[in-house]
This record gives C-alpha cells, structure tokens and sequence, in this order.
C-alpha cells in the first residue's frame, strides 16, 4: 500500500511538471510525456510482478488530473505495463541502448495514441516524429547519466 502510495505521489508530481514543459515544448512541436516515463521507469524498475488493476487505477488517477478522455491514459497504462511484465526476462538481455530504443518508441507510440484520440482531425506528423526523436534522445540521456555519476546513482531510490 506504501509503495501504491508512492507512486500516486510521483504521478502527480509527474503530471505537474508535464504541465510546465508542454506550455514550452509546444512551441518546437514536442510532446514530452513525463508522466508515462515514469510510470514506465517504475514498472520497469520493480522486481514484483505488477497488477493490471493497478496500472488501470493509476492511468485513471491521471485521466481525473490531466483532464483527457477518461480512460485514455489507463488504457495505455495497462497496455504498457502487460508489455513491461511480458517482456521482463527479455529485458535483462538487452543492452541499454536497446532498452532505451524501446522506452522512446513506446513514448512517441504513447505520443501518437493520445494525439489521434484528442486531436482527431487536427493530427500532425511533426509533432509525434520530433517527439520521438526527442523521447528517444531523453531516454539515451537518463541510461548515460550513470555512467558519468556513479557515486550519485548508486543509492537506493
């Protein structure tokens, strides 16, 4: 319950600071979902199986908060969370660049979904290939930073 907790908490905190960047971000024709990073970062990161329900009440927790269509991003939870928990042991043997491509293509697919859902007739090819660049390059950026700050990332989060 501690760790469902927890979660929420950095969601929220998530989405607040998605709010800050979109206002920027928009202007060069990039979307940044943070929040599904990180959502993805912490199921990725767990050692437990995580529930479907779970990533659900979540991804709805988010639809209450970012003011989309509710049930959008709770599909796309669950989806990302069954595709985490499917492809777990695959996972330990990729390299991190291979993890990272998948992080960033999962994003601008994440991208693209909710932008053909809110955006139907007003969809744009620009947005969601600069943002996969830019999502892609962000994942490669946060699997680097280990490498050079190793005193730093070797605690326990």
């Amino acid at each position: 319950m501690k760790e469902l907790f927890r979660k929420i908490l950095l969601i929220i905190i998530a989405s607040y600071i998605e709010s800050i960047f979109y206002l920027y971000l928009i202007n060069i024709y990039v979307i940044f979902p943070i929040t599904f990073l990180l959502y993805s970062f912490l199921i990725y990161k767990t050692d437990k199986y995580n529930n479907v329900f779970e990533a659900f009440f979540i991804g709805l927790l988010f639809d209450l908060f970012s003011g989309t269509y509710f049930g959008t991003n709770a599909a796309l939870f669950c989806l990302m969370s069954y595709l985490i928990n499917l492809n777990s042991n695959s996972f330990k043997l990729f390299s991190y660049l291979q993890v990272c491509l998948f992080f960033g293509i999962t994003s601008s697919a994440y991208v693209g979904f909710t932008q053909m859902i809110l955006n139907l007739y007003n969809f744009s090819y620009t947005i969601l290939f600069t943002s996969a660049l830019f999502n892609i390059l962000f994942c490669i950026l946060i699997a680097m930073l280990p490498i050079y700050f190793p005193r730093f990332f070797s605690r326990k989060i």
